[in-house]
């Protein structure tokens, strides 16, 4: 076991702080318990519902369209805080929040997919 450099046996490194005054407990932490899997599924289960809901809601009822497409997109935000928590990826966390605008703008009927691939295509054409 070798702490800094102090190094030796679980009992020679116990021994060493306490040989010097020292409290072990005061430089050693407790790591963090990750973020429990429920809480990545939760919004997961919310965003898929409130995409399904709002793909299948008729034009009459905008209203309710535009609480649908919040609570996804909140949802999906929410779901990428999470992942932000439990995976520490700040890339991770920036696609899941455009995948889910994206993915509700869709459902939404703003966007068609075929305006998505069109996009792409371009701009992937102008990058060369």
């Amino acid at each position: 076991m070798k702490i800094g450099p102090v190094e030796g046996t679980p009992e020679e490194v116990n021994n060493f702080f306490q040989n010097n005054g020292l409290n072990p407990l005061d430089y050693f932490e407790k790591p963090e318990s990750s973020l429990q899997t429920r809480w990545l599924i939760i919004p997961a289960l919310l965003f898929v519902a409130s995409f399904v809901l709002l793909a299948l809601v008729g034009d009459d009822y905008s209203k309710t369209k535009v609480v649908l497409f919040l609570s996804g997109f909140a949802s999906s935000v929410w779901l990428a805080v999470c992942v932000h928590i439990r995976f520490k990826t700040a890339w991770g966390a920036g696609a899941i929040i455009f995948a889910g605008l994206l993915i509700m703008l869709v459902a939404l009927g703003v966007l068609e997919p075929k305006q998505l691939t069109e996009y792409y295509q371009n701009e992937k054409s102008h990058n060369k």
